[in-house]
């Protein structure tokens, strides 16, 4: 029988569910909206149904084990969710070890999904073939994930929180210190566009489709979030020094309207920084819950 894996990756609006094998293709694949309301009980129930879903075609194959990669700070030796925020009520503490282990009778690997996304990429992005040194992830998407890795390992840190780069500071005249993300994120664009007083746009999305058509305030916030994220990659360089860093994240779906003018301000503050687009999409947290597995099944 052919060998295969199951993986989870779960975030606060849905869990996407896949059968892969050891070369990283989907073979079989299911999603579910997110119960985050209801609570991390009735997550966990949503995450084992996606999994029964699966269960006809993942017969077929030698099942190693389950990889999940899900939103928090994750304990990647106990598969046990350390901390979150609101985004799941109640989802600190969830143990996918005990809970899907008894459920599957699976060893069970899990990490935090920005985390997941990079051991993915470095596994099938063509981009990353012959890079041995350090990666660096930042994800563009309602916040502003990282994740950092060297020589094709995950750097955790001692409370797993390397690569949270969204949650450090940045000093503004308007109201003091604010969390990078409220700026360097495709919420950060639109709280960049309502700062000035743009009232058209409800989310990132929206504030670049203004941008693309010509909105002056659209293109002023853009001009701005640009120039943020410069720094924040300029200051990357200096303090880690990665071989390159991967942008990913819905953000980078509209890339076109800003990767030049991103270049631009990289090459003026003068950081010879290397960035490349993600390529695996929303494909990338459960191909890299997917590597969690292979990876203990080589150890």
């Amino acid at each position: 029988m052919k060998r295969a894996c199951l993986a989870l990756d779960v975030g606060g609006t849905k869990i996407a569910a896949a059968l892969i094998d050891d070369a990283g293709t989907v073979l079989a694949s299911t999603r579910r909206p997110t119960p985050a309301i209801e609570g991390g009980a009735a997550v966990l129930a949503q995450m084992a149904a996606c999994l029964d879903e699966l269960a006809a075609t993942a017969a077929q194959h030698r099942l190693l084990g389950i990889g999940i990669s899900a939103a928090g700070v994750i304990d990647p030796e106990r598969a046990i969710v350390l901390d979150s925020t609101d985004a799941i009520r109640g989802w600190k503490g969830q143990d996918f070890a005990a809970y899907f282990g008894a459920r599957y009778a699976l060893p069970v690997r899990a990490d935090n999904d920005v985390h997941c996304a990079l051991l993915g990429e470095l596994w099938r992005n063509p981009a990353l073939a012959g890079v041995n040194g350090t990666v660096a992830m930042l994800t563009l998407g309602t916040g502003l994930g990282g994740a950092l890795a060297h020589k094709g390992r995950l750097l955790q840190g001692r409370h797993n929180l390397a690569g949270h780069f969204g949650r450090t500071l940045v000093w503004t005249p308007e109201a003091g210190f604010l969390p990078v993300e409220t700026m360097v994120s495709g919420s950060g664009l639109l709280y960049l566009y309502r700062r000035r007083h743009g009232e058209e746009a409800y989310d990132g999305a929206t504030v670049m489709a203004l941008a693309h058509a010509g909105d002056a305030v659209a293109v002023a916030a853009l001009d701005a979030w640009i120039g943020h994220l410069a720094v924040q990659l300029h200051n990357l360089h200096w303090s880690i020094d990665p071989d390159v860093v991967l942008l990913g994240g819905g953000v980078v779906d509209s890339r076109a309207l800003w990767w030049d003018a991103l270049q631009q301000r990289i090459a003026a503050l003068d950081a010879p920084i290397t960035i490349a687009p993600a390529t695996l999409g929303n494909r990338a947290g459960l191909v890299g819950a997917a590597k969690l597995v292979w990876n203990e099944s080589a150890a």
